[in-house]
Order: structure tokens, then sequence, then C-alpha cells
């Protein structure tokens, strides 16, 4: 498989890196990570690993009706409470080329040790990764459809490995042209560097 950049929830920069076990426990580009501090992996995968996120993904499939994408207003605060801190809005920008933080869970900032709400992606100070980080909130705009995320990214506190697990999915007011996505963003949801199987 060819490295090429995609978006990931980070800082640094990410690349595809299939995954290969069920019960890994370490990147499987972890060479690459020794050698490269700004090296984070992603996967872009079918199937959730984290039942949180999989969960949330089928509440999303059953707020659709046929053809019909959900919209924000289709999501009650009842509907969200079990995935509080973890959910994740955006709203999407010049046709998808950018994206506003509309709401990030209290876990997501505590983890990323900073708070982007209210800001676009491009007026963050996300550096190299910028393309990345619009690439992960494109992606369910294009295919109209929840696109699960997977990986390893390095915590800003003490810049140990710990994995993460996702779901972003396209929002639509009037049913068609997608003007969000909402989904929801897990840490430490699998065994990560140094994690006993």
């Amino acid at each position: 498989m060819s490295n090429k950049l995609v978006g990931l929830p980070s800082l640094s920069t990410a690349w595809i890196t299939p995954w290969t076990g069920e019960n890994e426990t370490t990147p499987p580009d972890y060479d690459k990570r020794s050698q490269d501090v700004t090296y984070d992996s992603l996967e872009i995968q079918e199937r959730p690993r984290h039942d949180g996120v999989a969960a949330f993904a089928a509440l999303w499939e059953a707020k659709g009706a046929d053809t019909r994408l959900p919209a924000r207003a289709d999501f009650s605060i009842e509907d969200l409470q079990p995935w509080f801190g973890h959910v994740l809005i955006m709203d999407v920008g010049d046709g998808g080329e950018d994206f506003r933080y509309r709401l990030i869970g209290t876990e997501i900032t505590a983890f990323r040790d900073r708070d982007y709400t209210g800001k676009w992606i491009s007026q963050c100070d996300f550096g190299e990764s910028r393309e990345s980080m619009i690439a992960t909130f494109r992606n369910p705009v294009l295919q109209r459809r929840p696109v699960f995320r997977s990986g390893w990214v390095q915590w800003p506190i003490d810049h140990s490995w710990r994995s993460f697990d996702s779901v972003h999915c396209p929002l639509a007011t009037d049913g068609h042209l997608v003007d969000m996505t909402i989904g929801v963003l897990y840490f430490d949801a699998f065994p990560s560097l140094g994690a006993d199987q």
C-alpha cells in the first residue's frame, strides 16, 4: 500500500497504514515512528473497533430516511447523551474546502490540551497537517456516509502513543446538501504501545 496523505485528528502528519490483526498492540509502522517524531498512522476502515463508535454510527443510520441524510435537528441532547464528551460537530465551509469546529466534546479537548470551538481549520495552528485535517471531514461529505478512522496519535501532554477510533457522518439541513458533519472520537480505544494483550 502506498503512503498517501489523508486526514487525522492530530497535529502531525498522517499516513494510511493497514491494520493487520485484532489484537495488535503496537502500530504496524513502529519503525517509521521511531525515526520521525512527527509521524502518525491512520487507518480508514469499513468497521469500527470501539463499541461507542459503532453505536453512534447505528444512531446516524437510524436518523436517515431512504435517500435523505439526517440533519443536525434530528439529534436531540437526549440522543447524544451516551456520547457526551466524545461528540464532534463541524460546519462545512467553501464546498468542503474548510471546516469550522461547532462543538468539541470535553474528552477531546482535554486529550488535545486545547479547544478550537468556533474556529475554522484554516485558522488553527495545524501547520503541515492542515490539509490532512480537512480531508478527515471532507471524506464523509464526498461519500455521503459514515467514515471510520482508527490509529495512533501522540498525546501532547507526555508524548506517549495513544490509540483512537472515530466516525464522522454527513448531515444535511435539507436532507441532500451536506452542511455539517457529526461524529464521535474515542482515545485509548484499543490496546496501544506497551499494553498487555
